[in-house]
């Protein structure tokens, strides 16, 4: 199965820093590997002036919420917003749903130019081929399809918990590896 423009749910037995608790919207899933973006933990507000100022993000207003995407190429910044803004480099995934990292989306931000909705993330999660089937199949992530409400409009506390109430699951319940037989 592909696993693109779909959720990674972490199971409640990942508990670790990283992963544990998120919700990851997938963005590319094929035969070489797969990659997504934890949508769900923003940077500590201590840290976001100086990320701010690094990113060219300081000129927007309201400041955007600085989100830890993952531990792979954590010093990249990237855009996941709504597909009816497009640049050189924008990379549609969904009929809702593009990433850009060219640096001229902040101007058109700044400018009213840019997407309605968008997510900053510094840094993606990435699996090499064939590990992010081997954990779906260990039990580690629940799948379902994704949700531009999920991603844009539920408070970020509540979102791993909600993408899975959304598709009939009560997380909080589940408990230890399921794995499939």
């Amino acid at each position: 199965m592909n696993f693109s423009n779909y959720f990674l749910i972490s199971m409640p037995h990942m508990a670790d820093n990283l992963f544990g608790k998120s919700l990851i919207y997938m963005c590319e899933h094929d035969e070489k590997g797969a990659m997504g973006f934890i949508v769900n933990k923003p940077f500590p507000n201590n840290k976001m002036e100086a990320i701010l100022q690094q990113t060219g993000l300081h000129n927007i207003l309201p400041h955007p919420d600085i989100y830890f995407g993952g531990p792979v190429n954590i010093n990249n910044g990237f855009f996941l917003h709504n597909s009816k803004y497009s640049i050189e480099g924008t990379q549609q995934i969904s009929d809702d749903l593009s990433i850009t990292s060219n640096n001229s989306v902040i101007k058109d931000i700044e400018n009213g130019k840019g997407p309605d909705n968008y997510r900053f993330s510094l840094g993606y999660t990435g699996w090499s081929a064939g590990q992010l089937n081997k954990e779906v199949e260990n039990g580690d992530w629940l799948v379902m399809p994704s949700s531009k409400k999920i991603i844009f409009d539920t408070p970020d506390e509540k979102k791993w918990e909600k993408a899975a109430k959304e598709y009939g699951i009560d997380i909080l319940n589940l408990s230890g590896q399921s794995g499939l037989a």
